[in-house]
Parts: structure tokens; C-alpha cells; sequence
């Protein structure tokens, strides 16, 4: 019997068919990307391309089954399009990519347009709402998947007929009060927030990020102590002047600097607030000694050998190799910004560098305050929020995202009309709740308050090498025109909200679009109507042959000013209540689950299915 002969059975040949000949995209190769490779396969998909920026660990065997020992360090999208081929029936051909599929220039959006569907497997909240947001541009159906430990979901997201990703709201992380973190922590947490949100966000990150460890009305908020209000002014300028050496020192002073004033002076002024010691309690800070270190640092340097440290990642390294790791990582930070490649770097629990540097960094400050330390891999957990994984949480999940994409294939199409198939589509959820192992709730319609599909309308604005060094800003303004926007009335800005134009800046109207700072293929910019009569619009700049801006129909602006009300059960109007509806939306990827990305959504059926031109 044909290996196939149980696929045309139950899908249908012609269904299976069109599978067969089938283009799709999986975004993550990692727990659950494992066992969905493995399903996608076996299904019978004809192309799928995986990406995947990760790297195979130690601590990723005991769930990723396609990975063995000798594994560890290869790409994981490349190992694991290797490891399905001994059960690859169907002759699936498979394309890995190693990269970050937010990289522009790797990933272009003419490069997403060869695919039919997109499953993700992702393992953080900006990738995710990054491919949601692709799909939304391309109209794309997508496939979110997420595990929590026993609990675990999928959810088909049809742009603009369904609720996409981002039409629910994420819960925030939990914070700790500033005082307590950059004065008189007590807790391995408190310092890995510290060398995560303060010292790393201060030193390499983009200055103009809001953060709340920074902000002076939140300090003041907490303490009227002017001593301590002084120090964070004192430690503020700091690192001011070490964020300065990063591009005018070498590594050594930069590094000797940082360990100097940041883990020795900043903590002997500690000292001298008295008042910190009642708050504090029995922990008193020790000052980091930095000249006894200085000369087995050196030694430790001399030996290349000794980068093995920075791979143990379930060691707990002594004072002297914290510091080794430290000066390590910020040598590679600093030289990644100095080269140019990088303006500012962010922290991502899946970049090496960064996390090395926080991991030293926040163990340094643990030792300083005799706090317990941690392993680089206990710290990787905390400040990316990982919680455990479950491998059969796993294989349950992708087994039902694999499952109901078929239905996109086996259900009539009619281009970007995603009526039907919305419709037929349910979101599923797993978990242990006695009597509700496995729920599903119909999709909703998307949230009108939805910052990504409800209220902005998107488009590829297409523009051709010749016109985009040619034609200006005014000229974009004129066509912007033919979508009803009023040139008084508009605003355009930059992804990075830096404003390009409105009535009291035209300062760019007669540059050219290549001349302008940051325009380029590949960025978004936004077009917001001052007037409130008409949604925003969201273009991507793609270079291409020939110039065509999107045919849209632009949706008069709903405002939604009221406040979100608490009904008599305590619960939010636009939420359900999880222990007693089991309907959990989970976005993350169990191995790097974040709690962060837990929310709540109704799924309440609608007969209200919205789409643009």
C-alpha cells in the first residue's frame, strides 16, 4: 500500500493534492517546532522552509527530540530539517534559513510572498507580533501556536476576519519597586533585573527607551531620601560616561571602568546611606575588589582555552570567572557597536553575548550583596521568564496545529475571503482541569480596539531603485492624497517614531526618499490622520521594479475612549475567567515559554467578519 494511500483517504485526493504542491513556512525549530516539523512532514506538505536564529544547547535534549549530543552548537533549523529525512515518506523538500526572521535584508517581504501558510513556533513576544504582523501585510494565514507546561493552545489567525495576535491584551510582567533594585536588593531576581533592565539597557541599548528604573518621577515616587536620590543621579552619570567609552575606549579601559566605578565606587557610596541599611537589613554590600582580581583576570585571559567558561552554562562560576565572562562579553558588545553593524544592541535571552553579560553582571552584584548566585542557565530562565516545558504538552499542541492548517487546504478558497474557513476554524486549548483536558472556543472577530488590524490598514508600498533616489517626500504626500488623507492633516513617521512630516515640520518635503535618515527597504512608516476621519496606514518600503502604492480603501477612524469596566464577578468585560472556562490563549513556545505573553480572550461566536480591499 502507497505510504500516501491514508492521507487521500482522509483528506481527499484532490485536497491532498494541493497539500502536496504547497509552499509553507514554519518560524522556530525549537520544542514545539521539533514535533511540528516532524507532523508537517508526514502530512505531506511539499515545501517547508524553516527558520530558526538558535543554536542547539544541552538543556534543550530532554524535549527536542530531533537533536542528539553531538548536536550541541549546530543551527537548529539546519540539524533539523537533517533529522526528519530518515522518515521523510513523502519527499518533502525542505529549506532551512539560519537568521532572525525579523532581518529585512535576509527576510524581504518578497521572500514572504512565496508562502501559502505560516506556522509559528516561537519562543518570545516581538518575534511573534513581528510574523503577525507580516501576515497582516500579506494577508497571509497563520497559525500561532504556544505551550505552558501542562497547558498549551493553538489559534488559526485569518487576517481581518479573525482575531490576530495582537488582538488581545498581553499581560505585563511583574516589576519590582526601583529603590529596591538598585539600592537594597535581596534576591537573585532583584539583581538580574538590575544587570538586565538598568546596566545593560543604560550601556547598550537605545537611550530613548522609556525605563521605568530610570525614570526620575518613579524614583521620587518611592523615596524622599535625598542621599539615595543623589546616588542614582551620581550612578545615571556614570553610566552616561561609560556609555561614552564604549566608542572612544579600548576594551580593556572601557571594561576597567565598568568593573571601577559600577561594582566598587557605586557601592562603597552605597555604604554611606545609612538609612539603606534598615531597608536592607542584614545584607551589607562588600565592594568588589578590583585591583586583587585585575591580575588573575589577566591570566585567565592569556589562556584561549579558557572560553570553554562561557559554554558552562549550568556552572555556577566563582567571583573571578563572573568577571572573566563579563569582560568577554562586553569586549564583543562593545566591538559589535564600534564597527558599526549595530547602533544599540537589546537584550535577547537567545543572544550569547547579551546574555553572558548579564548573567556576570547580575552575579556579581548578587556576590557583592551575598546574595545567592546563579548558573547562566537558571539566570537565562528568570530573565527571559522561562518556565518549565513538558515534551507532551508539545507533541499534543503541534499534532493539533498540524491538524487544523489542513483545513485551510481541504476548505474552498477564494483568494484573501477568508469567510468560510473562519467560520469552520475553532481555537483549541489543552490542559489538566478535571472534565476540560481539551476545550475549543469558535474565533472571534478582531478586536476593534486592536492597534494591528483593527485600527490601522496596511500595504506594500512598492517603489522602484531609480524612483526611490528621484522622487521626494512631497511627492509620497500627493499620492497619500488619493486615499482621502488631507496633506494639512497628516503626519508621517518612521517605525521608530521619529516624525518625518506634519502642517508644522516639512522640513523633508523636498528630500528624496533615499536621502532621508533610515529609509530604506524594509521600513515601516506610518501614516495617521490629524483629523481623526480617517484609520492610520502602515506601509512597507520594498524596492522593487516597479513603483505602485497599495489599493486600499481607508475605514473612518472609531474612537474608543471608555474605560474597560469590571463586571460583578471582578472580571474584565473583554476577558474570561480561566479556571472556570479553561479558554487560555498562550504565546509562547514551551521551551522558552514567557509569562509575560499569558492572556485571557472571549470566545464568544460573532456574525461580524470585517475585510479591507
Amino acid at each position: 500500500m502507497a505510504k500516501d494511500s491514508y492521507l487521500k483517504k482522509i483528506l481527499g485526493a484532490e485536497n491532498f493534492s494541493r497539500i502536496q504542491s504547497s509552499k509553507v513556512l514554519m518560524v522556530g525549530a525549537g520544542g514545539i517546532g521539533c514535533e511540528l516539523l516532524k507532523d508537517l512532514v508526514l502530512t505531506g506538505y511539499g515545501e517547508i522552509h524553516i527558520v530558526d536564529l538558535d543554536t542547539i544547547t544541552l538543556s534543550n535534549l530532554n524535549r527536542q527530540f530531533l537533536f542528539r549530543q553531538n548536536d550541541i552548537n549546530k543551527s537548529k533549523s539546519l540539524t533539523v530539517s537533517k533529522a526528519v529525512q530518515h522518515f521523510n515518506y513523502l519527499n518533502a523538500h525542505l529549506v532551512s534559513h539560519h537568521g532572525n526572521i525579523m532581518d529585512t535584508n535576509k527576510f524581504p517581504i518578497t521572500w514572504w510572498e512565496q508562502f501559502e501558510y505560516v506556522f509559528n513556533a516561537l519562543d518570545n513576544l516581538e518575534a511573534r507580533r513581528y510574523v503577525n504582523k507580516m501576515c497582516l501585510f500579506l494577508k497571509k494565514p497563520l497559525m500561532e501556536s504556544g505551550t505552558t507546561g501542562f497547558k498549551g493552545q493553538i489559534q488559526p489567525i485569518y487576517p481581518y476576519y479573525s482575531e490576530c495576535f495582537d488582538c488581545s491584551t498581553k499581560e505585563t510582567a511583574k516589576t519590582y519597586p526601583v529603590c529596591t533594585i538598585r539600592s537594597s536588593p535581596t534576591q537573585p531576581v532583584h539583581c538580574i533585573t538590575w544587570a538586565k533592565e538598568f546596566l545593560f539597557h543604560s550601556l547598550f541599548d537605545e537611550v530613548e527607551s522609556d525605563q521605568n528604573l530610570t525614570d526620575p518621577n518613579q524614583i521620587r515616587s518611592e523615596t524622599d531620601n535625598e542621599a539615595e536620590i543623589a546616588f542614582f543621579q551620581k550612578e545615571s552619570t556614570e553610566l552616561a560616561e561609560l556609555r561614552h567609552l564604549i566608542t572612544t575606549a579600548d576594551p580593556p579601559t572601557f571594561i576597567n571602568e565598568l568593573l571601577v566605578k559600577i561594582f566598587k565606587a557605586d557601592i562603597e557610596r552605597l555604604l554611606l546611606i545609612d538609612s539603606i541599611e534598615t531597608r536592607r537589613g542584614s545584607r551589607k554590600p562588600t565592594p568588589l575588589d578590583v585591583v586583587r582580581y585585575s591580575s588573575q583576570l589577566a591570566g585567565l585571559l592569556a589562556d584561549v582555552s579558557n572560553e570553554n567558561i562561557l559554554n558552562l552554562d549550568t556552572k555556577m562560576w566563582s567571583v573571578l570567572e563572573n568577571i572573566y565572562v563579563l569582560y568577554k562579553s562586553s569586549e564583543v558588545l562593545q566591538e559589535r557597536i564600534v564597527s558599526g553593524r549595530e547602533s544599540s544592541i537589546s537584550f535577547d535571552k537567545d543572544d550569547e553575548d547579551t546574555l553572558n553579560f548579564v548573567a556576570a553582571a547580575s552575579n556579581l552584584r548578587s556576590s557583592i550583596f551575598g546574595i545567592e548566585i546563579k548558573s547562566k542557565f537558571d539566570i537565562k530562565e528568570i530573565a527571559g521568564n522561562i518556565i518549565p516545558a513538558i515534551a507532551t504538552t508539545n507533541a499534543i499542541i503541534s499534532g493539533f496545529a498540524c491538524l487544523a492548517g489542513t483545513k485551510y487546504f481541504t476548505t474552498p478558497s477564494h483568494g484573501t475571503d477568508y469567510s468560510a474557513i473562519t467560520h469552520k476554524s475553532s481555537t483549541i486549548f489543552v490542559g489538566i482541569t478535571p472534565n476540560k483536558y481539551i476545550t475549543s472556543g469558535t474565533l472571534g472577530p478582531p478586536n476593534e480596539k486592536c492597534p494591528s488590524d483593527a485600527l490601522v490598514s496596511r500595504g506594500v508600498f512598492k517603489i522602484s531603485p531609480t524612483d526611490f533616489t528621484t522622487l521626494t517626500l512631497g511627492w509620497l504626500i500627493g499620492q497619500l492624497e488619493n486615499y482621502g488623507y488631507s496633506r494639512d492633516d497628516i503626519s508621517i513617521q518612521k517605525s521608530n517614531s521619529k516624525l518625518l512630516y506634519d502642517i508644522d515640520y516639512d522640513d523633508n518635503v523636498d528630500l528624496t526618499l533615499a536621502s532621508m535618515s533610515g529609509l530604506k527597504d524594509g521600513e515601516l512608516i506610518l501614516i495617521s490622520d490629524d483629523s481623526d476621519q480617517l484609520e492610520s496606514l502602515e506601509l512597507y518600503i520594498n524596492i522593487a521594479e516597479k513603483t505602485s502604492l497599495p489599493e486600499l480603501v481607508l475605514r473612518p477612524k472609531v474612537t474608543h475612549d471608555e474605560p474597560e469596566q469590571e463586571n460583578e464577578d471582578g472580571l474584565l468585560e473583554n476577558g474570561m475567567d480561566v479556571e472556570n472556562d479553561g479558554v487560555i490563549l498562550l504565546d509562547s513556545e514551551a521551551e522558552n515559554e514567557e509569562n509575560d505573553d499569558l492572556l485571557i480572550i472571549d470566545d464568544e461566536p460573532s456574525p461580524k467578519r470585517r475585510k479591507i480591499a
